[in-house]
């Protein structure tokens, strides 16, 4: 599969992008006007399209923030049929390019900690970082985020570090974890413990294997899942730890003390 990145400024491709919102994220009530976009790109934003021959199949959109050097991506998405592939990647890889031929030295977003597939790339593909975490962020949301609060985390993209570059054109490995504390206890996908009292230089927060099937399947389980992260988010980052490293099997956060 050869997928090609295109930058996108034609309105009826932007339509196409309306499209794309709802086919990704399940709720046509929460899409971007056109006009919304067009006039965001018309100062400075950035949309680009991922392209499978001449099909579009993802998109990421981004504009400028109050500060110079910072530029919001608000939206990278790929079809579920794409999922795997090297569409988001490609798409990253363009914004980063972007970004720093225009003078950008950093890319912030907001994402669901929740949603382990997603926390694993940003870090192990990105090279984020984050240490800021926003309880229900946007409000009540629909489509695939129905039913439960919209916290999210503050993804942090240094473009020019050495983390980034690294990551995003070449596989690392997996960092070295044994002997670092998990403060939560889980079982068969239940949270059952917090431990609040960690002073130790890295500690480790499991998550759901698949926090949206429990959403879609368990509600109230899904609902005791971010009421449980909240607690840990919300103790630890304002202790000064700073969440590093996402990794698998299980689903685990790993967090640095920065101060």
């Amino acid at each position: 599969m050869e997928i090609h990145i295109r930058e996108i400024h034609d309105p009826e491709v932007i339509l196409q992008i309306v499209d794309l919102e709802v086919a990704i994220w399940g709720d046509p009530s929460d899409t971007i006007r056109p006009g919304t976009m067009l006039a965001l790109l018309h100062e400075g934003g950035l949309l680009a399209g991922a392209y499978d021959q001449d099909r579009l199949v993802g998109f990421v959109f981004g504009f400028p923030t109050q500060h110079p050097q910072r530029h919001h991506s608000h939206m990278t998405g790929v079809l579920e049929t794409h999922r795997g592939t090297p569409a988001a990647l490609q798409l990253k890889r363009f914004q980063r390019d972007w970004c720093l031929s225009r003078g950008y030295e950093q890319v912030v977003w907001t994402f669901d900690p929740l949603r382990g597939v997603n926390a694993r790339f940003n870090f192990h593909k990105l090279g984020i970082t984050f240490s800021q975490y926003i309880p229900n962020c946007y409000g009540p949301m629909k489509g695939i985020n129905t039913g439960a609060p919209s916290d999210r985390a503050y993804a942090v993209w240094e473009l020019r570090s050495e983390r980034a570059y690294r990551r995003i054109y070449a596989p690392q490995a997996e960092p070295e974890l044994e002997g670092v504390p998990q403060a939560n206890t889980v079982q068969r996908e239940e949270p059952l413990g917090l431990e609040l009292g960690l002073e130790v230089p890295r500690l480790l927060f499991q998550i759901p294997e698949d926090w949206g099937q429990i959403l879609a399947a368990d509600p109230k389980l899904a609902l005791a899942w971010r009421d449980h992260s909240r607690e840990f988010f919300a103790h630890y980052l304002a202790r000064g730890y700073r969440a590093v490293e996402f990794v698998r099997h299980p689903n685990r956060y790993l967090l640095e003390r920065e101060r």
